[in-house]
């Protein structure tokens, strides 16, 4: 009994071994800091320490700073562990953020922060002659922050060798920042680099930053994206779907009475079958669909047009559709949502049903005031038609995670406070009302209300990716927005491809980046936003956890593993040695 308790006592001291010494990290963070004479650039403090714990969060600023600061530390933190393929579910993590006098850091603190703590989960060493100033957003992107020529100012005064600025403030050498209220300040980045010591240098991603810190790259590209066949099938059976229906709508009006209203109309719809059946040639599925989609709306409103609906008639097609809706919906709620593929389908599906739903409300309003208007009816005829399309990517294959209410409801919530210190944030810096990200987060703050965890974590990725889309486009020229839009459309390919490495498959994720690419020539700004969408939903796996029992394997790394193995080796050979020593002892008396 003594020799089995010496060895469990050496086995678990050197399985605790590994763990039992924090880790400590510093780096200077380039902020914009209140003064008496305004806002100028200064440097703060940032310091990390990490214990052994269990993934928490914890943040401390002097003084306090002008932006809540948390969220974003915590996405940072997230980022960082997803880039550095750990969950740091074993961790916490303590920041400290001083500064000299109150500043404006919030998410404009996130890529320093990202670094800081890659490294230390890394155990890299950073060039601490280095600082970076921008935004860290999903798949590892560093967006564009306010008060830049400050900061860059800052750091030449503060010694600094080298500044790290986001990609797409400085195109073709030039550079404009909306700042507070009125001022709108451009110039010559190239101007810049003669006129400062430091050298400024454009990140677009995390890795390029933490290059120029390291000199290592830990995160390229490692394959082209490949798509599986199950996507491809279901997605060509949604195309071919939705563009037959587009032919048999066309048929159903070819004894249509035209004039000027009903002529544009066709013309329009005739334009984007033409596409839809363009793009499916191109094996591009989903933005086929997209454009028979709208085809439909398009056919369906002259089909609704030529029945001549009396107002009865209308009311009897609502409260049809209306059935349709239910009874889908019921069918809906009893599907099992296991993988990241089955909770965009869910997420879309849904969001397509309540549209239909809302869209009825409106034709119902006009019914009532004598003034029907078939345009909206044939968009909820369609919608619903496109969500039980959807609903076939139900049950695919893929890594699984713990998706309950409680979980799903948390990563709402996480979500929903990005996207406000996002947009505290960006009101710093802008004139722009963003009214159409708040009437998308006040919808998702309605789900969330309403129980619909699921859509209410769609909605409000959606509403962050429109304030990152905000943030993206500051400051750069018409001209250049599709040399931003190219870099970021690589990263998203990048990202995808880990993501089905992982046995992910964001199928939302990806329809919305095969739909940017079909846009980035005639709708650039169209294309900057979808592929924002993309960015958002193809990352949704940092905020949930697999099943517990994957959990639990994925804690054991390989040192603890060594540590075990080492740990019982060990405390057998001594083990071993005191019996030998005792049997010796007892031979002796």
């Amino acid at each position: 009994m003594k020799r089995f308790c010496i060895f469990l006592l050496f086995s678990i001291l050197i399985l605790l071994l590994p763990t039992v010494n924090a880790k400590q990290g510093h780096m200077k963070l380039l902020a914009v800091t209140d003064t008496i004479d305004g806002e100028k650039g200064g440097i703060a403090n940032l310091y990390l320490e990490i214990k052994p714990g269990f993934g928490r969060v914890f943040l401390e600023t002097f003084p306090l700073t002008r932006v809540d600061t948390q969220i974003s530390t915590r996405f940072a933190k997230e980022i960082a562990c997803d880039f550095a393929d750990n969950g740091c579910d074993k961790f916490d993590f303590f920041y400290t953020i001083t500064a000299d006098s109150p500043i404006v850091a919030g998410p404009s603190a996130g890529a320093a922060i990202s670094i800081l703590t890659f490294s230390l989960i890394n155990d890299v060493e950073l060039d601490e002659d280095i600082a970076i100033t921008g935004t860290i957003n999903s798949g590892g992107l560093i967006g564009p922050v306010g008060g830049l020529k400050s900061k860059i100012e800052a750091a030449e005064i503060a010694g600094m060798k080298k500044v790290l600025i986001p990609f797409g403030e400085s195109i073709n050498g030039n550079i404009s920042i909306e700042v507070n209220e009125s001022i709108n300040e451009s110039f010559d980045l190239a101007r810049l680099r003669k006129s400062y010591r430091v050298e400024i240098i454009e990140a677009p991603t995390l890795d390029d930053a933490l290059f120029e810190f390291t000199k290592k790259r830990f995160r390229e590209k490692k394959a082209n994206l490949t798509i599986s066949q199950d996507y491809k099938d279901t997605m060509k059976i949604l195309a071919i779907q939705l563009c037959s229906r587009s032919t048999k709508l066309r048929n159903k009006i070819s004894n249509l009475t035209r004039d000027n209203k009903t002529e544009r109309i066709l013309d329009n719809a005739i334009n984007l079958s033409i596409k839809g059946k363009d793009y499916f040639s191109e094996n591009k599925y989903y933005s086929s669909a997209s454009y028979c989609f709208g085809a439909n709306v398009d056919f369906s409103h002259l089909s609704l047009l030529g029945m001549r609906l009396t107002g009865e008639d209308a009311i009897e097609k609502i409260k049809e559709l209306r059935k349709e809706i239910r009874d889908f919906d019921k069918i809906i709620e009893n599907e099992k949502i296991k993988t990241i593929t089955d909770l965009e389908s869910y997420m879309i599906v849904k969001e397509r049903l309540i549209e239909g739903n809302e869209f009825l409300d409106i034709v119902m309003e006009s019914v009532d005031n004598n003034d029907t208007n078939l345009r909206n009816l044939a968009y909820a005829i369609e919608r619903i038609n496109s969500a039980k399309s959807w609903a076939k990517f139900f049950e695919n294959t893929g890594k699984e995670f713990d998706f309950n209410d409680k979980v799903v409801e948390s990563a709402c919530k996480t979500k929903l406070s990005e996207v406000e210190e996002r947009l505290q944030y960006v009101q710093l810096y802008t004139l722009q009302s963003l009214e159409n990200t708040k009437k998308e987060l006040s919808y998702a703050y309605q789900d969330l209300r309403n129980r619909n965890f699921e859509l209410c974590l769609f909605k409000a990725s959606k509403a962050k990716a429109n304030v990152d889309t905000v943030l993206g486009v500051l400051g750069v020229k018409e001209d250049n927005v599709v040399k931003v839009l190219e870099q970021k459309l690589d990263i998203v390919e990048r990202n995808l491809v880990e993501q089905i490495e992982k046995e992910i498959f964001p199928i939302v994720g990806y329809s919305y980046f095969e739909y940017a690419n079909s846009l980035k020539d005639s709708e650039p700004f169209s294309a900057l936003l979808y592929s924002e969408y993309s960015l958002e939903l193809s990352n949704l796996d940092i905020y949930f956890e697999s099943p517990e029992i994957n959990k639990l394997f994925r804690k054991i790394d390989r040192k603890l593993i060594i540590a075990l193995i080492a740990g019982i080796v060990l405390g057998f050979v001594i083990s071993k040695f005191t019996g030998n020593t005792s049997r010796k002892k007892s031979r002796r008396k």
